[in-house]
């Protein structure tokens, strides 16, 4: 006969600090390209290909 751990045990489920830097400097990046974008192309544009990607995504 085998014995299982005890299903009380709780894991601590925090988050890695490298994931949390990783997606802190993920949404870093897209933040920076898009005021890139916005300085490069205008905002007309801008807004233009952001409203287009939205709908697209529906």
């Amino acid at each position: 006969m085998t014995q299982t751990e005890h299903p009380s045990r709780v894991e601590d489920a925090r988050p890695s600090r490298g994931g949390l830097l990783l997606l802190g400097g993920g949404a870093f990046g897209l933040l920076l390209a898009g005021l890139l974008l916005w300085w490069r192309e205008g905002s007309l544009l801008f807004t233009d290909g952001l409203i287009a990607t939205i709908v697209a995504c529906f």
